[in-house]
């Protein structure tokens, strides 16, 4: 059996569809079953967990032979460090509780450095924790989602713009759709080996911000034009949109790094790409 955290999520929800249409037998954890009894539906069965809470992650992975682990920076902690090492340090001490042979883990490209990275140090912090937590351990660095446009699609349906942060927008960078995640996580979960392996996963081409544009532009049947969000906006804005001064904080220094090329794979490990275009993952959203 696979155990899967998330799996109402994005990355979490992707691997759990391909895990049992592989024929596996998958435990779902969630934090609100009540809301997840689709999975059920599927084939699931159903555990649940709150990320910091290391008796009932125990629980959720005792007797599993891998586990799909992830570790969602929250979006309202007022310290995004400090809750993201809370939860990581559980997590790990469930997975060496609980005896878990085989651990696949979300990270990020970046997640090799130190600083420099805004958000993503709480993944480099996350693999710390992770390390020798079990016998087996995949971390899937991946780069940027491209679902993260998903913010912005009212926008652009209802004036025709794109804002974006990343920028300048004809520079055409790495991203990947977490579909696309979720099948890589569902894949490693069978890939058992002794010790530490990395996957660097990227999306089949680089895009730019101006492609996302086009792209939506022939989704929606109107021009959509991509416009630079203005640095002094992205905090006031992310604030504006739910995030706590510290996740708006350190999210915008991620894309502060993006920007200036800080943010990259380490050269280590295996290399993947997915298969689904930026078009079809805004397809994907639109629909």
């Amino acid at each position: 059996m696979f155990a899967i955290m998330g799996a109402t999520g994005q990355t979490g929800g992707a691997a759990l569809a391909a895990a049992l249409a592989a024929g596996h037998m998958v435990r779902a954890i969630v934090r609100e079953p009540n809301r997840a009894a689709a999975l059920a539906d599927k084939g699931a069965v159903l555990a649940k967990a709150d990320l910091d809470d290391v008796e009932a992650l125990t629980a959720a992975f005792t007797g599993a032979e891998a586990v799909y682990v992830l570790n969602p920076v929250p979006q309202a902690a007022e310290d995004v460090f400090a809750v993201a090492a809370k939860n990581g340090a559980a997590i790990a001490q469930a997975i060496h509780r609980a005896g878990v042979p085989h651990v696949v883990a979300l990270s990020s490209s970046g997640a090799h450095l130190t600083g420099g990275t805004g958000i993503v140090r709480a993944l480099h912090d996350f693999e710390q924790a992770l390390r020798g937590a079990a016998p087996s351990l995949t971390f899937i660095r991946a780069t940027e989602f491209m679902e993260n446009w998903g913010s912005v699609l009212n926008v652009a349906a209802e004036h025709g713009i794109l804002p974006s942060m990343r920028q300048p927008l004809d520079a055409a960078g790495e991203t990947v759709s977490a579909s696309d995640v979720g099948r890589q996580a569902a894949a490693e979960l069978a890939r058992p080996h002794a010790g530490e392996r990395i996957v660097n996963l990227k999306g089949p081409v680089e895009y730019a911000p101006e492609d996302a544009a086009q792209a939506l532009g022939e989704l929606l049947g109107k021009p959509v034009a991509a416009i630079a969000a203005p640095r002094e906006d992205w905090e006031p804005g992310l604030v504006a949109a739910g995030l706590s001064e510290s996740h708006a904080r350190e999210l915008a220094e991620l894309y502060d790094a993006m920007n200036a090329g800080r943010i990259a794979f380490e050269e280590v490990g295996e290399t993947r790409r997915g298969s689904v275009t930026l078009k079809e993952a805004l397809a994907g959203l639109l629909g």
